[in-house]
């Protein structure tokens, strides 16, 4: 914990974090009445808005309209404190969830200490991404499984903030868990109506046509259309930083490339709807036949197994799959540890497995070597649930 509050600190300090400059700008735009898709950079009517990064005529924020509404409080504070108390929430969402995920204390030792030798964590808390919360909504939903109302809420929550997360739902009904899945169905009903509410419906309509589309496709990027005109963006500064408020920061420390998505290891310059879908369906496909096929396993090894793995596997079958986003396989270390420890851990998952983590948690030495590093940790997971499940393993 010590390591990861200190370079928190560190990244509050000299780094940009610039996924959360995206939600805090994203969170002033609705504030002013803006539309939060759309670059404010050099607004004709409006104050300029920009976070430092976006080059686009649209912003970088792809979540649905209802998550702008809940960086409105931290927009309206200066961008120093908003981003230092984001740090802090997302470090105590961590802890929450190193404490959920185990009831031993050797299981919670092994969450926190791979946690630390983990580099998708620290890119994470420079970029200030919220997949720390989303890990904590998962692992709410996956503890709560026995109450449908709570666990389908916690999922529904979780699909809100990244959308590709619905992949899940399939592989909870098939897995035997039908009322939490037919819950997060209707808590996401829910969440929609709330935001016809809040935003207007006039503003999921353009989530759903616009930027849903264009983000399946490009993630935050675009083609050369979408760009702005040079002279609408501020002048770039040569020495790798951007201003945002009163203070200037580095957009990025560390230059390890952040994809991890294999649509875009597919098609990374010319996207088609086939390289941006496929990989989901066939993943996501490919983990619910399991799923339906050890619905009830000798214990519940198995299942938690594949429940985490179609976590992954929702980050790197997406477009927008990055390597923040890979802090949803950090539950797999103590499942893997208490495994081993009851040497119930078949051999060849076992070193399959080890290998697979090991490449996931260093810097990335290529792009495209993230996504290839996830498909190879949930390959192992898959196996290691197989061999948990006698029937399974005698087929």
């Amino acid at each position: 914990m010590a390591a990861a509050c200190a370079a928190s600190v560190w990244f509050v300090a000299r780094s940009l974090q610039q996924d959360f400059a995206a939600y805090w700008i994203a969170g002033t735009a609705r504030r002013l009445g803006l539309d939060p898709y759309v670059n404010q950079v050099a607004g004709a009517s409006a104050p300029a808005l920009w976070d430092g990064v976006a080059v686009f005529q649209h912003s970088r924020f792809l979540y649905p309209p209802l998550i702008a509404d809940l960086f409105r409080p931290l927009a309206a504070l200066p961008y120093p404190t908003a981003k230092g108390l984001f740090t802090a929430a997302m470090l105590a969402a961590w802890i929450a969830a190193g404490m959920l995920l185990s009831d031993e204390r050797r299981g919670r030792t092994v969450f926190f200490l791979a946690s630390a030798l983990f580099f998708p964590f620290y890119r994470h808390l420079e970029r200030g991404q919220i997949d720390l919360l989303i890990l904590l909504l998962l692992a709410l939903a996956w503890r709560g499984r026995a109450r449908p109302a709570v666990a389908g809420a916690a999922l529904a929550a979780a699909i809100a903030f990244k959308p590709t997360l619905a992949g899940l739902v399939p592989v909870v009904w098939a897995g035997g868990r039908g009322k939490v899945a037919l819950a997060a169905l209707g808590a996401g009903v829910l969440l929609l109506g709330l935001a016809a509410v809040v935003d207007g419906p006039a503003r999921l309509v353009e989530y759903a046509r616009e930027v849903l589309p264009r983000a399946a496709l490009y993630g935050e990027g675009g083609t050369e259309e979408m760009l702005l005109p040079p002279e609408r963006l501020p002048a770039a500064a040569d020495d790798g930083t951007a201003r945002l408020g009163d203070r200037r920061y580095r957009i990025a420390i560390g230059d390890a490339p952040a994809a991890a998505s294999l649509p875009r290891l597919l098609a990374p310059e010319a996207p088609t709807p086939a390289s941006a879908r496929l990989p989901f369906v066939l993943g996501i496909g490919a983990l619910t036949l399991l799923a339906r096929r050890l619905r009830r396993p000798e214990g519940d090894d198995a299942a938690t197994l594949l429940y985490w793995a179609a976590a992954v596997a929702c980050v790197v079958t997406s477009p927008t799959g990055w390597v923040m986003g890979l802090v949803l396989a950090l539950p797999l270390a103590p499942l893997g540890a208490a495994l081993a420890a009851d040497q119930r851990l078949p051999r060849g998952p076992a070193l399959a497995g080890a290998l697979a983590w090991v490449a996931l948690a260093l810097p990335a030495p290529f792009a495209g070597f993230p996504a290839l590093a996830g498909a190879a940790l949930i390959a192992a997971a898959v196996a290691t649930a197989r061999d948990l499940h006698p029937r399974a393993r005698a087929t």
